[in-house]
């Protein structure tokens, strides 16, 4: 799935969700989103989302705190992170509101398994109850800003967390999800799945999510392990790449 964002001398074409023209009209007019400080320059903005589609699923978590890590595919090299979209319509904690803190991820191998490591925290949202898709920021403030290589992934903890990862506020789910994950591909398309790592359970409420902070399958030689079998949340990441 593609999304295109042209900024030409402040001629300005939006090809994308409605829901997504604030953010990148003002990624646009500043020229922060892509760390451009050079007066009135030709840029192509291409933006590309990752993840599963945020549509109604039939579950929600109870637990609180919990992490959640997109395994299904990686993001571009080179390419900023700007928003998360999410779906988060029911609930059954009786939660009507809840935190999301979006994170940006590094895998590695390790003998039969990924692990991946936070090296990026986002700020902090509260979110609520809503029959459609919202979208916050993905605006990361601690650690690595754009992925490097093609071993970054995002995901999201339900908690508000200060910049040394330590959970502040916590809620149960805030993103629908099925269990186990759904077939098919990612939006991001061929090569991807819906698969994501779940620490939804209540031996591991609030995580702390700090740099370095290590989940896998379990077995794996991390901090946190994930649930089985995999799930599919409610959530994509859209990232941009900025080229002149």
């Amino acid at each position: 799935m593609y999304r295109r964002v042209f900024c030409h001398n402040n001629l300005r074409t939006v090809v994308l969700l409605s829901s997504f023209v604030y953010f990148f009209f003002t990624a646009c007019g500043s020229r922060a989103l892509a760390g451009e400080n050079i007066a009135n320059p030709a840029f192509t903005y291409t933006t590309t989302s990752h993840g599963s589609t945020p549509t109604h699923r039939s579950e929600v978590d109870t637990s609180s705190g919990q992490v959640y890590v997109y395994v299904g595919g990686a993001l571009p090299a080179g390419a900023r992170p700007v928003a998360l979209q999410y779906r988060f319509d029911l609930t059954e904690a009786g939660n009507t509101s809840g935190f999301i803190t979006p994170l940006l991820f590094e895998s590695t191998s390790t003998e039969a398994f990924t692990i991946y490591t936070v090296v990026g925290i986002g700020k902090s949202f509260e979110v609520h109850l809503n029959s459609f898709p919202q979208t916050i920021p993905f605006n990361v403030i601690e650690g690595v800003k754009v992925p490097t290589n093609r071993s970054f992934t995002f995901g999201f903890i339900n908690a508000t967390v200060a910049s040394s990862g330590t959970p502040i506020l916590s809620s149960p789910g805030a993103v629908d999800f099925d269990s186990p994950a759904d077939s098919g591909e990612g939006t991001a398309g061929t090569g991807t799945t819906n698969d994501w790592g779940a620490t939804a359970t209540s031996a591991t409420s609030n995580p702390v999510v700090a740099l370095g902070t290590t989940f896998g399958a379990s077995g794996a030689p991390v901090d946190f392990t994930f649930l089985a079998p995999y799930r599919t949340y409610s959530a994509e990441a859209f990232v941009t790449l900025t080229t002149p």
